[in-house]
């Protein structure tokens, strides 16, 4: 039997519309080139250098800045420059938090396992909505997908075939605990 395809549920673009980090470092870039081209005498930096690390701080900002945002009925989008996009599933999502501080909102998505992400959507309240009711439809279409805060008994349990203990008595105690 086949699934059907995910369906975009909401979308939303970063909160910052311009990477100004990729707009200065190509400037730096250019600099660079220019003083190459130009040979404006002796500099304690050599000009390849300039445009080798303009170059790689656009690189980096371009593929580490997200830009939109795609919430699908099994699965949040984020996507970056163009050929990086990362998938988070709902079957790895353990819980959606909403930070408001003095600072601008910010959603954070933990993950079962993984690092958290930071989800800063230009209206994050209907996002963090958005998102929540997704992960609710898709907890209640899969219910054995189990919730992080409460992993399955096997998970606690130890396995049955641990390799028996070599003295065959009690662990070792610490001589400088509890002065005995």
């Amino acid at each position: 039997m086949e699934e059907a395809p995910a369906s975009l549920v909401y979308w939303d673009k970063h909160r910052i519309p311009v990477n100004l980090t990729v707009i200065f470092a190509l400037a730096v870039a250019v600099f660079g080139l220019y003083s190459m081209f130009q040979g404006t005498g002796e500099s304690a930096i050599r000009p390849e250098f300039i445009v080798i690390l303009g170059v790689g701080t656009a690189l980096y900002s371009w593929l580490t800045n997200p830009r939109t945002y795609l919430v699908y009925s099994d699965a949040v989008y984020i996507l970056y420059g163009k050929p990086r996009i990362k998938r988070i599933g709902f079957d790895n999502v353990s819980h959606l938090e909403m930070r408001q501080l003095n600072t601008p909102d910010r959603l954070r998505v933990w993950p079962v396992q993984g690092r958290r992400v930071v989800v800063m959507a230009r209206d994050p309240e209907a996002f963090h909505d958005q998102l929540q009711q997704a992960l609710d439809d898709y907890r209640e279409s899969h219910p054995w997908v189990y919730d992080a805060e409460e992993p399955p008994q096997e998970m606690l349990l130890p396995p049955d075939d641990l390799p028996p203990d070599d003295a065959g008595g009690d662990p070792p105690r610490n001589p400088g605990a509890n002065g005995t």
